[in-house]
């Protein structure tokens, strides 16, 4: 009976730990999810006897001595630091308001990664959440990114962060299987971008619940990337509040688009689908703009501000491949009043 019981709980522990891992994206794969995991401590300035094998001064220390499933808790402060992330771990600030991590002082080192704060490579399974993530404030030939998550990672977790004051990218995702929820980015040259190299042609990433405001370029840009969610997201004061170049299958939905000089921009984009946003008071550039070959993209019960007569299909104006031939999308039933988002 004792052997009975003992095996009926096992199985009910494992079945646990099997759905915990599969519940979100950042939830370590199940063999890491089984074992015994541990959590180190970031403190700038705890008295000098405060430090041992699991308390450190600096966040690379902490990431340093943790291994894959480990978490590294980071106590508020300022870190003048740079930060590479190439294990499966968890990076966990103690407030988005009163822990940064500031570039101010980040110079190139000659190689590929630029200012970026944080660099995520070679590593999938990672969840960074709970700083404010600033000054990126010089430039080089490559992205410098707030958050730059390579080509090499899947299945990462930004959540719940403020980044700001960033010259190029608040978050730069390659690689596949992202989340980035919850955000605040503001102040930078592209609020998020989202980008796959040719032997990863699909996405896969999930957009959502963003507050993305007084960019300098765009607000969230797609190039080459595909069957990506983007909803529920408040994109504002952006010269372009998105840009979709050569990508598909997308599903922007329940986002707010306002306040920029242009709403959307789409280029050599197909199959992608506009459902239920707000679309408001964009500049003189207009709601959306769409040329080269962009076609069979679905727009349904979006809210047009400028839309006279609601009960009327909206029409889109483009062109038709380079020439100067337009070419007429339709949201055959647009929203009568904005969604509340």
């Amino acid at each position: 009976m004792k052997k009975i019981l003992s095996l009926t709980i096992f199985i009910i522990m494992f079945n646990g730990c099997l759905v915990s891992a599969n519940s979100s994206n950042y939830v370590l794969k199940d063999n890491l999810a089984l074992n015994n995991h541990e959590t180190f401590y970031v403190d700038d300035d705890a008295d000098s006897g405060w430090y041992d094998q699991t308390h450190f001064k600096t966040i690379m220390e902490g990431i340093e001595n943790a291994s894959n499933g480990d978490t590294v808790f980071v106590y508020n402060g300022i870190y003048y630091e740079r930060i590479i992330i190439d294990k499966s771990i968890s990076l966990v600030g103690e407030s988005k308001y009163s822990t940064f991590i500031d570039g101010s002082y980040i110079t190139d080192d000659g190689s590929i990664f630029g200012y970026s704060i944080i660099r995520i490579i070679q590593a999938s399974y990672v969840l960074v959440t709970g700083f404010t993530i600033q000054n990126v404030l010089q430039q080089t030939i490559c992205d410098d990114a707030g958050i730059y998550i390579f080509d090499t990672s899947h299945y990462v977790n930004i959540s719940d962060n403020i980044i700001k004051n960033i010259y190029d990218d608040g978050i730069f995702l390659e690689g596949s299987n992202h989340t980035a929820s919850d955000n605040l980015i503001m102040d930078t040259g592209i609020g998020i971008s989202s980008l796959s190299v040719d032997y990863l042609p699909d996405s896969n990433s999930i957009i959502t619940r963003n507050t993305i405001k007084n960019i300098r370029g765009e607000g969230i840009l797609l190039w080459h990337s595909n069957y990506n969610t983007i909803s529920w997201n408040n994109i504002k004061g952006c010269t372009q509040g998105m840009i979709i170049l050569e990508s598909k299958c997308n599903l922007i939905k329940r986002n707010n688009i306002t306040n920029n000089i242009e709403g959307v921009f789409i280029s050599l984009s197909t199959r992608n689908k506009f459902y239920e946003n707000n679309f408001i008071e964009s500049g003189y550039a207009g709601h959306v703009e769409f040329k080269g070959w962009s076609f069979f993209n679905k727009w349904r019960r979006n809210y047009w501000d400028n839309q006279i007569i609601h009960i009327l299909p909206k029409i889109l104006v483009g062109r038709f491949g380079a020439l100067p031939i337009p070419w007429f999308n339709f949201d055959w039933h647009p929203a009568r009043k904005p969604y509340e988002i």
